[in-house]
């Protein structure tokens, strides 16, 4: 059975609140990893099964958000 398109509809404005969020964070940040770098941590990322829709389950962090800061690292050590 699918899922209503009000509900469908409702989490994809949630989605975009949270992309915005974090957009905004991020641009009050100094310490910013290049876009090659950010792009080769979330695809990690997408492959960890501690991953839980966005956010890691292991130290609860948004990946977008985590993975373009220079000073963060991987909480099970699975960045380079």
């Amino acid at each position: 059975m699918s899922e209503c398109k009000s509900c469908s509809r409702l989490q994809e404005l949630a989605n975009l609140n949270e992309l915005e969020l974090i957009e905004e964070q991020l641009s009050l940040e100094f310490d910013l990893v290049s876009e090659v770098v950010k792009e080769k941590r979330l695809n990690v990322c997408l492959s960890c099964p501690f991953l839980k829709g966005q956010t890691c389950s292991k130290c609860g962090c948004y990946a977008l958000f985590r993975t373009s800061l220079a000073n963060k690292k991987c909480p099970i050590n699975k960045w380079d």
